[in-house]
């Protein structure tokens, strides 16, 4: 095992907590604060240490709630490490508030499916994209016992195209191919048009009482030619049916009236994704895990298709048998994306979390640690690379033992903010991937007795 003795330090008495400053490899200086950490003859080195093991394992985690999250996320796009993925929204439509005052004289024109994009993407974006919109023969009410809806849930609809569209968009420019803007508009069915306005003009119990029009209309559901994969997109939770009208007379007046997307909280996004041919098929809910010795010592972390890695350190408590151990001063974790698995396309997350995890994969309180500190090298991917100083975690493990820390350890997560919306991934290298640039670091810095 490979030591770096970095200094010593000599006292003829009883000193107070000292800052010591050190030079390791790089030229890099880390701080390293000594408590109360002396020996019995005044002398005390530190040595680092870079060999102990991290355990790598991809972990599948199932289903997730995509309800409520304000973004609508529609398209499909092909990824060589996590498969094809593919997005489909639905959402719920309600009444105009208040009803528009329609005529004997009111002449209905048009009816348009009218969405906005929100910047978001994922993907190829120089692809055009085909989009359907069809409606729900089902009310959008939560299954069973469920508070929300998950990516693994879906509501039924009739397999009528009620319109489609044809469009590039540039989600950077925030325009598209349509050149209304950042909107993306569906020539809807004349016939569902005219129903509709004839309904606001009669104003049945059907138009007036918002429950009867949620069981007449149900919602609608828009999603991707799958035959036609570049990019998953980001809508703003916006979506509306709007009916444009006029009014006779000398002069014509034009208006709209729009049945807008009601109760944000059951939009949801319908998320599946086929592994077939790719490194992590074999993850499934009946085969949870996939240890990264058995995929090409690699992991795979991409949380929006129930990705998520697993470290584990099972021989951390070997230190504790060191004859010159004194006490851990500093333990720096570094991950590191494979070169040549990332780019401007499959994007790395640009933050990524640890949280605390346990024999049954479950997610437990995030650390306050931070988002990792990204850094890509996009030139030669040889230092890109997440990093955090995990010091209290690593004196709290040493002490809980080897059947402990063979199956406690920290899971890699994304914020809160981005895990349900986002499709950033990352492939990260263990401690025996054959490009040793890639390989995650676990940096000890020990007090030592000599």
């Amino acid at each position: 095992m490979g030591r770096n003795r970095f200094f010593s330090h000599r006292s003829n008495v009883y000193l107070i907590p000292v800052l010591f400053i050190f030079a390791i490899a790089a030229c890099t200086k880390p701080q390293i604060t000594f408590t109360s950490v002396y020996n019995g003859d005044n002398s005390t080195n530190v040595v680092q240490v870079d060999t102990f093991s991290v355990q790598l394992t991809t972990v599948f985690l199932d289903s997730f709630t995509t309800s409520g999250t304000a973004t609508q996320l529609i398209g499909r796009y092909n990824d060589p490490y996590f498969g094809r993925i593919t997005s489909q929204s639905y959402t719920d439509i309600g009444v105009p508030s208040p009803l528009p005052v329609i005529t004997n004289y009111s002449i209905y024109d048009s009816i348009q499916l009218i969405m906005r994009i929100d910047r978001s993407y994922y993907g190829d974006t120089s692809r055009v994209q085909h989009y359907s919109v069809s409606q729900l023969t089902q009310v959008m009410n939560y299954p069973g016992t469920q508070k929300a809806f998950f990516n693994n849930n879906s509501i039924p609809f009739s397999p009528t195209v009620l319109g489609s569209t044809d469009i590039q968009i540039n989600p950077t420019g925030g325009i598209t191919s349509q050149r209304f803007g950042d909107t993306v508009k569906f020539t809807m069915p004349q016939s569902m048009g005219e129903e509709l306005f004839g309904l606001l003009y009669r104003q049945p119990d059907t138009i007036k009482n918002a429950s009867i029009f949620r069981g007449y209309f149900k919602g609608l559901t828009v999603y991707p030619d799958t035959t036609k994969p570049g990019a998953v997109f980001g809508f703003k939770d916006t979506m509306a049916l709007r009916i444009y009208y006029h009014e006779p007379g000398v002069v014509t007046v034009r208006k709209t009236t729009e049945f807008r997307m009601i109760n944000q909280n059951t939009q949801f996004n319908q998320i599946s994704v086929d592994r077939i041919g790719t490194p992590t098929e074999s993850l499934t809910r009946a085969n949870p895990e996939l240890p990264s010795t058995a995929s090409g010592n690699k992991a795979f972390l991409q949380p929006i298709t129930s990705l998520y890695i697993k470290m584990l350190f099972p021989t951390i408590s070997n230190l504790l048998g060191y004859p010159d151990y004194l006490a851990i001063m500093k333990a720096q974790l570094v991950i590191k994306p494979v070169q040549g698995t990332y780019d401007p396309v499959y994007r790395l997350p640009p933050q990524v979390n640890l949280s605390l995890t346990n024999q049954a994969n479950t997610i437990g309180a995030t650390l306050p640690l931070g988002g990792g500190n990204l850094n890509i090298d996009y030139l030669y991917g040889a230092n890109t690379n997440y990093s955090w100083d995990i010091t209290p975690y690593i004196q709290s493990i040493i002490l809980q033992g080897a059947p402990n820390n063979a199956k406690n350890g920290l899971m890699i997560v994304v914020p809160a903010t981005l895990f349900n919306t986002t499709l950033f991934r990352a492939v990260i290298g263990d401690s025996y991937n054959l490009q040793k640039s890639n390989r995650i670091i676990l940096n000890i810095y020990y007090a030592s007795y000599y």
